[in-house]
């Protein structure tokens, strides 16, 4: 009778690997370090830890290179299900966003900030800044030029616009960007041949050069617009619980939670359409709008189409940069309809106010603080 024989095989040599079991387990072992260092929400992590181990189950009886070879193609199918986000390399608009992270504090002035570290003040209330030459040279108001080097990549300049302040960028291929108050726009010093990226914090009006074989992309914190030549608003301001984007002319595409692994989405808008992107229930809803009431504020007034009072206090606040406070909170969401001049001081569009919602308003002494109240003289 013979002895059965219960020796296992041993398990392969890692040091007798072939050259593509050892080029396939080095794949893996890149991917399991590149998604520790990548940031992903606790969902997200734990939909891949399943999914690795119940490679590692099925495959445990198998070889040691069977076994990296089966992980690596699972991961990869993984990451390549989550359209929209990109671990193998930091692409630009990551690039930008930090960038503009870096850049503490609130200026008194509007300031262009190079490449190269150079910072120019630009002191008037509605600047202006061009880029010629491909870039290489840029005008300042219109009354002064400077030279930068264009060459190389991942080079960026940023124009931070402080609130009671406003700019109109031109860039090199001819698109123009009007900038609101409390904007940064984070942009290459030149850009690819192959596309032209920007990063928004703030609010911006957009006028698109047309360039077919370039797409234009508008990347905010929440959302990426893409688009070839047209015109758009984009609000992305930090203290707003939303993002949104209004489209005047063309055709642009929204990408909503673009550095989620799972759940990116994209939306087509039309001229016309108002475009939401709710930060709290990560859900984007669309309506068709007045365009005029969300682009009017570039020239100089702003539109009311049954705006709740609240909002217009948020605009006008960064527009003049003055604090201004409604004492009862019970009139925040009433709304009112009508033009306000913004080339007027403060005070004058606080009195037009006045006269439409029939309140008063004070300054504190000494303060660019402005208190709303209900007026306390009885008919």
């Amino acid at each position: 009778m013979k002895r059965k024989n219960n020796k296992q095989e041993p398990s392969p040599d890692p040091g007798h690997l072939s050259e593509e079991e050892r080029i396939a387990g080095e794949r893996a072992k890149l991917l399991f370090q590149t998604l520790r260092n990548e940031t992903f929400a606790p969902s997200e992590k734990e939909v891949l830890r399943n999914q690795i181990e119940e490679s590692v189950s099925q495959k445990k009886q198998k070889s040691f290179s069977t076994f990296w070879i089966a992980a690596a193609a699972s991961v990869t199918l993984l990451l390549l299900a989550g359209v929209g986000y990109l671990v193998f390399y930091e692409d630009s608009a990551r690039a930008m966003q930090e960038v503009a992270f870096r850049a503490k504090g609130a200026p008194e002035e509007t300031r262009l900030i190079l490449a190269d570290e150079r910072s120019v003040s630009l002191r008037k209330e509605n600047s202006s800044v061009e880029y010629k030459n491909d870039g290489a040279l840029i005008q300042v108001d219109s009354s002064s030029t400077i030279g930068q080097q264009v060459a190389g990549d991942q080079q960026f300049n940023m124009l931070i616009v402080p609130y009671g302040k406003r700019s109109v960028l031109t860039l090199a291929d001819g698109t123009r960007i009007w900038l609101n108050s409390g904007s940064k726009l984070v942009y290459p010093s030149r850009f690819d041949k192959r596309l032209r990226e920007v990063y928004l914090e703030g609010q911006a009006f957009f006028s698109v050069t047309h360039a077919e074989d370039v797409p234009f992309y508008v990347h905010t914190k929440d959302m990426e617009v893409k688009v070839l030549g047209t015109e758009f608003d984009v609000s992305a301001y930090d203290d707003d619980p939303y993002t949104a984007t209004v489209l005047a002319k063309g055709s642009v595409e929204l990408t909503t939670q673009r550095q989620a692994l799972f759940g990116s989405t994209k939306t087509r808008i039309t001229p016309g359409t108002r475009a939401v992107f709710d930060q709290g229930r990560a859900a984007l809803q669309t309506e068709q709008v007045d365009v005029r009431e969300y682009v009017s504020w570039k020239d100089g007034y702003l539109i009311l189409n049954s705006a709740p009072l609240t909002e217009i206090l948020k605009k006008l606040s960064r527009y003049y940069r003055v604090d201004i406070v409604l004492k009862q909170q019970k009139l925040a969401g009433v709304t009112f309809g009508g033009t306000l001049d913004l080339q007027e001081d403060i005070r004058s569009t606080l009195e037009a106010i006045s006269v439409i919602t029939s309140l008063n308003f004070k300054q504190q002494p000494n303060e660019r603080r402005y208190v709303l109240e209900e007026s306390t003289i009885k008919p």
